[in-house]
């Protein structure tokens, strides 16, 4: 269950598209009284300032959030979009659209008319993987989405068992090597940024370990927890009570940097397997062709969120970095990470179908 929170409401059936204006041409009619010419004109003449459409945003704007209620795109969602909806003067409307991995929604928005009053939040790492391995979807990333703002990066530990006998990244990594074949490494997924990441410690790290994908978070903890998986990833908010009460220890930090929470927990890539590190995310997405004047809005809006202090702080107790950046860096963000995906996929012959 879900709770409402003030200037966001639960979605309702989309408004039914007006018809176009009809619109007239100038062309010569003979015989019309030249008493008409007049009145004619002024139909034809280009509609006034007064008349022309009213500026964005001027009814409800529609968030679509890629995962279901609970998650944690989900509970960001609502906390952005509330705030959003106090800087831009309209409602904003969260509608839940999960499945295939943040793909449901993100084929729904690309679809969407580009009007900026359908936009998307979502995790930029399976729309990244999504894109580079050219993965059969209804869309594609990098044509069919604008990348409007950043929200910043989640968080992701590596977990093993507290029995097992390493307590380091190191200690892992010597294990693995020692004993090939013998480790079974859980993520939530195939063509998840956690399978990605396992990929990477095989390939670079020469690592002989066994992939077992699970069809989300939840399945692979349980089997994580019931010492069926020696090895997994989940987000810091997901893994915090495992951590707490000592039945998961996490080991290393998967993303590129080291986490303000977690800041004596070394990454992966540092100690681990040099070059593996993760790359996911939130952000806020639109449909291609989406006006400049409703980018620069919506991440003017967005950034100025990121930097409240209230706001900040707790997206960094929840696992998530605030990175406020403008559309163009994040852009160019998405554009430098694809290339290195790409390349992995393609050396290593990765199937993520």
């Amino acid at each position: 269950m879900t709770q409402s929170l003030p200037g966001v409401r639960r979605a309702s059936p989309p408004p039914v598209a007006a018809e176009a204006p009809l619109r007239l041409t100038r062309r010569a009619l003979p015989g019309l009284a030249a008493a008409t010419a007049a009145p004619a004109a002024a139909m034809l003449a280009p509609r006034s300032a007064a008349a022309a459409d009213p500026p964005w945003p001027n009814r409800p704007i529609t968030l679509v959030v890629s995962y279901p209620p609970g998650a944690i795109t989900d509970t960001v969602g609502r906390r952005v979009g509330e705030r959003m909806s106090a800087a831009l003067g309209v409602p904003v409307v969260i509608e839940n659209r999960g499945g295939a991995g943040g793909n449901v929604a993100a084929a729904y928005v690309a679809r969407a008319r580009p009007d900026g009053y359908t936009l998307l939040i979502t995790n930029y790492g399976n729309l990244l993987i999504a894109g580079a391995a050219d993965l059969r979807l209804d869309f594609h990333p990098e044509r069919d989405l604008t990348p409007i703002a950043m929200i910043g990066p989640m968080t992701v530990v590596m977990l093993v068992r507290p029995d097992r006998p390493y307590r380091t990244i190191e200690e892992f990594v010597a294990y693995v090597r020692a004993n090939p074949g013998k480790v079974n490494f859980a993520s939530v997924g195939i063509g998840s940024s956690y399978h990605l990441l396992i990929e990477q410690m095989i390939g670079f790290g020469r690592l002989d370990m066994v992939h077992v994908p699970y069809r989300g978070g939840a399945a692979a903890m349980t089997d994580f927890l019931g010492g069926r998986v020696d090895a997994t990833l989940a987000t810091l908010l997901f893994a915090r009570p495992y951590m707490n009460d000592n039945r998961a220890r996490a080991i290393a930090v998967a993303n590129a940097e080291r986490s303000p929470m977690l800041s004596d927990l070394p990454t992966v890539s540092e100690k681990g397997v040099p070059g593996a590190r993760l790359v996911d995310g939130l952000c806020i997405m639109g449909p291609a062709g989406l006006p400049a004047q409703v980018v620069t809005r919506v991440n003017a809006v967005v950034q100025d969120i990121l930097r409240q202090p209230d706001m900040a702080a707790w997206l960094t107790g929840e696992g998530v970095v605030p990175r406020p950046a403008p559309p163009e860096a994040f852009a160019a963000m998405m554009r430098e990470e694809a290339e290195p995906l790409r390349r992995l996929i393609r050396e290593n012959n990765i199937r993520l179908e």
